[in-house]
């Protein structure tokens, strides 16, 4: 089946709707539209919890990052910076070292 022109929005909800009208086994469904069973249970769940809305992208972006730099840290090394432009990091971070337990590592290019 050719997808030309057709959003992946479109080709979603064509799957929930043909699998509602149960012509066909849900893999060989599955395997018309080109996705993975899992995938396409998914769809569905995703329907039955939220509706046609439901099959809209998600976010992929991660809720927290446990190894973020603290915004203090940041802050302070922005503020150093400002204050020192021609410093590179291992002197910044040695200004600042004293005041902060954990510093972020310094790169070390090759």
């Amino acid at each position: 089946m050719s997808w030309e022109g057709v959003t992946v929005m479109d080709q979603r909800v064509r799957f929930i709707s043909e699998h509602l009208k149960e012509y066909f086994p849900f893999s060989e469904l599955c395997i018309q539209f080109s996705v993975s069973r899992k995938t396409g249970y998914k769809w569905v769940q995703r329907y039955e919890e939220y509706g046609v809305e439901g099959l809209n992208d998600r976010a992929r972006k991660p809720h927290t990052c446990p190894h973020k730099t603290d915004s203090a840290i940041v802050e302070a090394i922005v503020q150093a910076r400002m204050k020192h432009p021609t410093w590179g990091p291992k002197k910044l971070l040695q200004i600042i070292s004293p005041h902060y337990q954990e510093l972020p590592a310094v790169l070390h290019h090759c």
